[in-house]
This record gives C-alpha cells, sequence and structure tokens, in this order.
C-alpha cells in the first residue's frame, strides 16, 4: 500500500538538482480554536526551484474547507505551459489501507498559462506541485 506521504515525497523530489529560488507567498491566514484557545495558522506555504527552462513550485493549503486562489509570477520570464499534480481528498481523515489502497493518490492536470502570470486555485487541504514551462 502506497501511503500519501510516499506521493507527497515524490512530489517534492523535483526540486532535487534545481537552483533555489526565492518564493513570497501572501495568504489570509487561517484562525481556530483549539482546546478554549485562540490559535492559527499560515494560509499556504511552499518553495520553488530552477531547472533550466522549467520551475517546480510545490505548495501546501492547509484549510480544510477554503481553496486558495493565487497569482503565480515568475519576474522576467514568460510561461509557456503548466503541468500540476496535487494530492487531496474529500474526507480530511482518509488514508489508503489495504481495503481501500488508492483511497488518497495524486491527480495530473494540464494548466492554462501563458504571459507573465498564472492563477491556479490549490484545492482545500491539498500539497500541489506546479512543473511551469519556460519560454
Amino acid at each position: 500500500v502506497v501511503t500519501p506521504n510516499y506521493y507527497v515525497f515524490e512530489m517534492y523530489a523535483a526540486h532535487c538538482g534545481g537552483q533555489s529560488l526565492r518564493t513570497v507567498i501572501s495568504a489570509p491566514g487561517i484562525a481556530y480554536q483549539y482546546e478554549g484557545k485562540s490559535n492559527s495558522l499560515w494560509g499556504l506555504a511552499g518553495s520553488a526551484s530552477l531547472h533550466d527552462k522549467q520551475v517546480v513550485l510545490t505548495m501546501v493549503n492547509p484549510h480544510v474547507r477554503d481553496e486558495r486562489e493565487v497569482e503565480i509570477a515568475v519576474p522576467g520570464a514568460t510561461l509557456r505551459s503548466c503541468q500540476a499534480r496535487t494530492i487531496t481528498a474529500n474526507d480530511i481523515h482518509a488514508h489508503n489501507s489495504f481495503d481501500k489502497p488508492y483511497a488518497v493518490r495524486p491527480s495530473d492536470s494540464q494548466v492554462s498559462a501563458h504571459g507573465g502570470t498564472l492563477v491556479y486555485r490549490f484545492a482545500p487541504a491539498s500539497v500541489t506541485r506546479l512543473t511551469l514551462e519556460l519560454t
């Protein structure tokens, strides 16, 4: 049985051998109550790396219910295409087991990207890898 952690490590492995890029992420934080105390959590987190004419961007949206729409800009570059790989599930407690080995697994999609920016919606409770091809 392949666990969701395996898939996340597989997505992050795409950064290996790349040049780390400064990544500025701005998103509203998440406020919540735990044991009667107010707490907060970052709204989005991620990292980026450059591999020749390809940028790998991995992002985590920890919000259980809300997607996060984000504008992604790569200064000084033009986007040619984008491939997304996302792991999420409708149930925050979903997991893979011998009875349900594929309950949580990544899905791939092509994302419309051209010009200098890309708008993308990160699913709730997800980890996403965007592979941006530059011209």
